[in-house]
């Protein structure tokens, strides 16, 4: 798989072409369609705290089809709202991944963010595609 911060119809389609999926980075709902009909599966909505749940759930309504993928701007307490309001899936790295917690070699810390936000995002239950 290729993930991409922005959306370029001519990588999309090399992808596709050689059955790789490609995740590009999208902010507007023009450039998530775009995305789609070019080939890309799931669409990364970039940043995501841009426009935070309530965006998600207003472009994920009108456009069913597509298959949005927040980040940047998910974290450890809102991943789950996210899914709520119609996400595919969520990224979320630096939330996860306390930089701090790695440079001590405080693994637990990362196990217990970890867990943090399985708590949140498992009440929300697998993803139906619509």
């Amino acid at each position: 798989f290729i993930i991409t911060p922005v959306m370029l119809p001519d990588v999309i389609e090399w992808c596709a072409e050689r059955n790789i999926v490609c995740v590009p980075g999208c902010q507007t709902p023009t450039e998530l369609v775009t995305a789609y009909r070019h080939g890309a599966p799931l669409q990364k909505l970039f940043p995501g705290v841009a426009g935070g749940p309530g965006w998600v759930k207003a472009v994920s309504s009108a456009l069913p089809f597509l298959s949005i993928n927040p980040t940047s701007g998910v974290d450890l307490d809102n991943a789950g709202q996210f899914l709520e309001m119609g996400a595919a899936s969520v990224g979320l790295v630096a939330p996860l991944f306390d930089q701090e917690a790695i440079a001590k070699g405080d693994f637990d810390q990362i196990a217990k963010n970890a867990e943090k936000v399985m708590a949140n995002v498992r009440p929300v239950g697998p993803y139906v595609r619509k």
